[in-house]
C-alpha cells in the first residue's frame, strides 16, 4: 500500500452527492488532490455551488474528458445520473485508477435481464461482472480485493441493513414490505415538482408504487444471504424534510417468539463500525450528515417492528462510497468518516 497522497477524481461534482463527496474527501487524511469534474458548472469554484465547502481548501470545477481523468486519477468516483457512467466506464477502467466507485445503478445488478427490466439496455454489459457490490456490512472481504465497486442505492442500503440479520437467520418472510420515507435531497439537485419546496413542505406522498428500481438490488442481496429467493416490496414515500431515510418493517410469525431479535441484530452488526442497535426508536435528525445507521428492534412475542434511520446522501451514497474506497485501498474503514452530526439539525 502506497503512502503517497491520493489524487481523487469526482465526476459529477456539481450534484448533491458530488458535493458530499467533495466535503468528505477534502477532509480525508489520505487525499492530496481532488479533481472535481462537472460539465454543467465548469469554471466555477465548488464553494459557489456547494456553500458548505467555503471553509475548506478551494476546489475548482472543471470540464475534463474521461480519457484525461483515467490518465490522472488514483481513485475515481462516478456521481453521475443513472445510465451515464456506463458510457465512460470502459475508458475509466482502462486507466491508472486503483479504485473506481460508481454511485449510479449501472453496475449494481448481476443479472442482465433484471437490469434490462428496471433500467433498459446496458451499454457495456460485459463490464457488469467486474464490479463488486459495495455494501460493506455484507462482504467487506470482497470489497477489500476489488478495484471496481458498485455503490448501493440509498433506499436499498436502508432496506438491506434493516433486514439482513433476519435473512441470514432464515427468519425473513417473503414477500416482505418495507415502508420508507426519504428527504427531498434524494431527488437530486435539478428542481422538479416532487422536490420543489411549495409542494414538498408540509406534505407526504408515495411514489413508484410496486415498481421501485431499488427492489432489484434488495432482492439480490437478501436472496444471496438467505440462500433462497427473497422478495421485498419497497413502499417508498417522499417526506417534508431535506435529508435522511426512515425505514420500518413489521413481521408476525410464531417462529419469532423464541428468538431474541435485538440480541441477534446486535451480534450481526457487532463488527460493523457504522451500524448501531439501540434500545429506543431512532430519529432521522440524529444521523444527518453522518455515515452512521441507527437501528431499533421492538418485539412482543411473535410480533416484531424494525426501525432504521440513515442519511441518504452519506451512508446512502457519498459516505458509503468513501467507506468502500477505504476498504479497497487497505485503509482503516472509518478513516475520514467519523464526523458526528448536529442535533437538532
Amino acid at each position: 500500500m502506497s503512502n503517497s497522497p491520493l489524487r481523487v477524481a469526482v465526476i459529477g461534482a456539481a450534484g448533491l452527492v458530488g458535493g458530499e463527496l467533495l466535503r468528505l474527501l477534502a477532509q480525508h487524511p489520505r487525499v492530496g488532490e481532488i479533481i472535481a469534474v462537472s460539465t454543467s458548472h465548469a469554471g466555477k469554484m465548488a464553494a459557489d455551488v456547494h456553500p458548505a465547502l467555503l471553509h475548506l481548501p478551494p476546489i475548482r470545477l472543471e470540464k475534463q474528458a474521461a480519457e484525461e481523468t483515467a490518465a490522472l486519477a488514483d481513485v475515481i468516483f462516478c456521481a453521475m445520473a443513472h445510465g451515464d457512467s456506463q458510457r465512460v466506464m470502459p475508458v475509466l477502467m482502462n486507466g491508472r485508477a486503483r479504485c473506481i466507485v460508481d454511485l449510479g445503478a449501472d453496475f449494481r445488478l448481476r443479472d442482465p435481464d433484471v437490469y434490462r427490466r428496471y433500467y433498459g439496455e446496458h451499454q457495456c454489459p460485459e463490464r457488469q461482472a467486474e464490479f463488486v457490490y459495495g455494501l460493506p456490512e455484507t462482504d467487506s472481504a470482497a470489497i477489500r480485493s476489488a478495484r471496481c465497486i458498485a455503490n448501493p442505492g440509498c433506499f436499498a442500503t436502508a432496506a438491506q441493513l434493516l433486514l439482513m440479520p433476519l435473512a441470514k437467520a432464515g427468519l425473513a418472510a417473503s414477500p416482505l414490505a418495507v415502508f420508507a420515507v426519504t428527504g427531498s435531497s434524494g431527488g437530486g439537485a435539478t428542481p422538479k415538482r416532487s422536490t420543489h419546496h411549495p409542494f414538498r413542505s408540509d406534505n407526504l406522498f408515495a411514489y413508484k408504487m410496486l415498481a421501485h428500481q431499488h427492489e432489484a438490488e434488495i432482492d439480490q442481496t437478501l436472496s444471496a444471504i438467505a440462500g433462497r429467493p427473497q422478495r421485498v416490496r419497497l413502499l417508498a414515500h417522499s417526506g417534508p424534510f431535506v435529508r435522511g431515510i426512515h425505514a420500518t418493517a413489521y413481521l408476525a410469525d410464531e417462529a419469532l417468539a423464541a428468538v431474541d431479535l435485538s440480541a441477534l441484530y446486535r451480534e450481526f452488526y457487532r463488527s460493523c463500525p457504522f451500524v448501531s442497535v439501540y434500545d429506543r426508536a431512532p430519529e432521522v435528525a440524529e444521523v444527518a450528515a453522518t455515515n452512521f445507521t441507527h437501528l431499533h428492534v421492538a418485539q412482543r412475542g411473535p410480533e416484531v417492528e424494525l426501525l432504521l434511520v440513515l442519511d441518504n446522501l452519506v451512508k446512502g451514497a457519498a459516505g458509503q462510497a468513501v467507506q468502500n474506497m477505504n476498504l479497497a485501498l487497505g485503509f482503516p474503514e472509518t478513516e475520514g468518516l467519523m464526523q458526528p452530526g448536529a442535533y437538532p439539525c
